[in-house]
């Protein structure tokens, strides 16, 4: 399946692809804790959604203060998905860390548009605005 989910994590060295959704991110400091990012790419559905939900639970258990997840490279995004960003939006909030939704594609604004949960997210355009990110309304 060409559009398969892929989870990237960047690293010192740079960006590096194990293949599979068990890649944990990155976490540096970034002045206010921890942070971790995790590139993502395909379909955040069904199937592509629980491989988000397991690699993200350990970094936010982790003491990561910020969660970034770069959405530029997801192609297509359902209702799966968004739940599992929600809920990854609350369990970030109950540990005390955020999680920013860095350059979403066409297809992650829309639905989120769409849905109007574009606000209560952390939306930014690059993963190096973290510390610039407007606080999402309730």
């Amino acid at each position: 399946m060409e559009d398969r989910f892929w989870l990237r994590r960047e690293d010192d060295e740079g960006a590096r692809d194990d293949g599979g959704a068990r890649d944990h991110g990155r976490s540096q400091d970034d002045g206010a804790g921890a942070r971790a990012v995790l590139r993502l790419s395909g379909e955040l559905d069904l199937e592509g959604a629980p491989s988000l939900a397991e690699a993200a639970g350990p970094l936010l258990q982790d003491g990561s203060r910020t969660l970034v997840l770069d959405c530029h490279g997801v192609t297509f995004c359902d209702s799966s998905g968004l739940n599992t960003l929600l809920n990854l939006r609350e369990r970030a909030a109950a540990s005390g860390a955020r999680l920013l939704l860095a350059r979403p594609s066409p297809s992650v604004r829309h639905l989120l548009r769409l849905t109007h949960t574009e606000r209560v997210f952390h939306v930014v355009d690059a993963t190096e605005a973290v510390d610039d990110a407007p606080a999402p309304r309730s």
